[in-house]
């Protein structure tokens, strides 16, 4: 009984030892499944999957389009049929007053507008009617019809500058979207960088960490040995404590970072963010490549941005919008002209029979004139011209202010940071040298715990002031580059 029970409880054991394995295996997995390692390649290609951003730079792209095509498509050829039937059993009034009964009408008509105010159609008819003194008579006839808006549109052009003014803005709105793009490209970049700042910051505290660690293990070794008091002890301490401190807050600041991407990439909000080994050197080179490239260019570089197409495309709407407001007051005048033949008799085979053999043509013209008398509407007309100025002057003033300001403080900006740089280096410099000597002074006791403690905070701000800056400068870069998307350099994702 014995054995029987020690064979089961082996079985149960190697059972669960397996299911608890392969549980860890899982595990292992999916939390594999739930990291994901960036860099800039990675968030250059996860544009691709159109996160929330991209789509809203997008939809504004469709939009502009969809206002082009609502006016293109007033312009496409149309085919309309109609068909009526009426009957009635009233009683007439007197014997020369017949009833008419029944009436049949079909009519079919092909049309087309076209940009210049003209409308033509091609239309075709059956009528046929009974009544007290005829019995199905019928008519059967083809005419083409020609309408012309002669001054507003023939003259005026408002309806074609309708739709150029829609072309203009829809290409418009695909300059925008690339610079959109560019724009938050170049925002997820500086996210980048800003965590990869963040580790580098961690990194020298963390190990200035382990120094303090050292302190305050040597302090209270020579406090035994009555060397140190405890004032120094708890100074070494206080100091552990700071940079500890100094750590947590880098730790929530990358938290905050990775927040921000997550919420700009919906497809990795879920999972831990880890970066992938990255090359400072590099990048420092390719940094210093596109300030040389921004610096050689004396003027703002219009080439290498669409800024001065979108500014030209602004002029070219405010001009085509004047030219619809000129219309509002302007008087309307508009011709209806049909001619046609027409083929009848007392049956609708015999009509169309007539209108083969013998078809008798048919002419109509109409002048329809609409004159404002009053001046309302030229006063509305110069209001609409105001608004339409101050709207596109306000746009262009905005854009050439935007790409004048970047190029030249830019030049000015990576100037004055490249000099912080090299200042910074040089104090990083000294300050090791100087920490040196500080270190030797106080095991020599010729200088005092505060003194050194002062030294190393100095020494540990300096290194992350240094790493900030250099973040800086990759910034402005970025910016630059979200306005000039064409630049030739290579920090460029857009060329």
């Amino acid at each position: 009984m014995k054995t029987m029970n020690f064979k089961a409880i082996t079985v149960f054991a190697i059972a669960l030892f397996f299911a608890l394995a392969t549980r860890a295996q899982t595990g292992a997995v999916n939390n594999n499944d739930q990291t994901v390692y960036i860099d800039e390649q990675f968030l250059l290609e996860i544009l691709k999957e159109n996160p929330p951003t991209i789509d809203q730079i997008n939809s504004a792209l469709v939009g502009a389009q969809a206002q082009e095509k609502s006016i293109d498509d007033k312009f496409n050829t149309n085919l309309e049929a109609s068909a009526s039937y009426y009957e009635t059993k009233e009683k007439q009034f007197a014997q020369f007053i017949p009833v008419t009964s029944p009436v049949k009408n079909y009519e079919v008509k092909v049309t087309r507008n076209f940009t210049s105010g003209v409308t033509v159609g091609l239309r075709g008819f059956q009528e046929q009617f009974s009544n007290n003194f005829v019995s199905n008579a019928s008519t059967s006839g083809l005419s083409l019809q020609l309408g012309v808006n002669l001054w507003k549109d023939l003259i005026s052009k408002r309806t074609r500058s309708q739709l150029e003014k829609a072309q203009a803005y829809s290409q418009q709105a695909r300059w925008q979207k690339e610079i959109g793009v560019a724009t938050f490209s170049n925002n997820l970049r500086k996210i980048y960088w800003s965590i990869v700042a963040n580790q580098e910051a961690l990194k020298i505290s963390e190990g200035l960490l382990k120094s303090s660690l050292k302190q305050v293990k040597e302090a209270k070794r020579r406090r035994r040995n009555n060397i140190a008091d405890a004032g120094e002890v708890a100074r070494y301490q206080s100091q552990v404590a700071a940079r500890q401190a100094s750590i947590i807050s880098l730790k929530y600041e990358r938290e905050s970072l990775v927040k921000s991407l997550k919420e700009l990439l919906p497809s990795i909000s879920l999972k831990e963010v880890k970066l992938k080994p990255y090359d400072i050197d590099q990048t420092v080179q390719k940094v210093l490549a596109c300030t040389a490239t921004i610096a050689s260019e004396g003027q703002p570089p219009m080439r290498f941005t669409k800024y001065d197409e979108i500014v030209s495309s602004l002029e070219k709407q405010e001009k085509l919008e004047r030219n619809i407001n000129n219309t509002y007051d302007d008087i309307d005048v508009e011709l209806q002209t049909e001619y046609g033949v027409k083929g009848r008799s007392n049956s609708n085979s015999d009509a169309m029979s007539d209108l083969s053999d013998d078809p008798r043509r048919n002419v109509a013209v109409g002048l329809r004139l609409n004159i404002p008398l009053e001046s309302k509407k030229k006063t509305t007309q110069e209001v609409l011209n105001k608004a339409t100025k101050l709207k596109y002057r306000s746009q262009v003033e905005k854009e050439l202010a935007k790409v004048k300001a970047y190029h030249t403080q830019t030049v000015r900006q990576v100037g004055l940071l490249q000099e912080i740089i090299r200042n910074q280096k040089e104090n990083t410099k000294y300050l090791g040298i100087s920490l040196k000597n500080s270190q030797r002074k106080y095991n020599q006791a010729r200088l005092t715990v505060e003194q050194l403690v002062q030294e190393q905070d100095q020494f540990l701000q300096s290194n992350i002031d240094e790493i900030r800056t250099k973040l800086t400068v990759i910034n402005t870069i970025f910016d630059y580059l979200s306005v000039y998307t064409q630049t030739p350099c290579p920090l460029n994702a857009s060329k």
